[in-house]
Formats: structure tokens, sequence, C-alpha cells
């Protein structure tokens, strides 16, 4: 599966679902900036959540670039 992982420090911040959702956790404030969705590997898109955004408010649409 697909991991989502933070661009900054290399630490993993969650992972993609069947449904592609990706389910986040214990991101860190120098985490949240940018994160790496990659699977087989590679980076395959980025996801800058903004900085204002409360993870604990329920699901958040993001673009994946």
């Amino acid at each position: 599966g697909a991991l989502v992982v933070s661009g900054k420090t290399g630490r993993t911040a969650g992972m993609v679902g069947d449904g592609g959702l990706a389910y986040l956790t214990g991101l860190s404030g120098e985490d949240r900036r940018t994160l790496n969705v990659s699977w087989d590997g590679r980076v395959q898109c980025r996801l800058t959540l903004p900085e204002t955004v409360t993870l604990s408010r329920g699901p958040l649409l993001l673009p994946c670039r």
C-alpha cells in the first residue's frame, strides 16, 4: 500500500487505504508542511496541509499533486 511520509523529517505520517483516503497520525508542526505519498518506494504526489487546519474536526479533502 501507499505511505504518507513527511517531506521534511522522513517520518511515516500515515497510510492510504483502499478507497484512496489517507489516514494521518502523530503529525508535528514540521511534518505538516509537506507530505509525500509514495508506493513502490517512489514519491507519487505531494500534499500540503493548510497552516490553520484542525485535523480533529474530521475529514479534509486535499489535492495530491
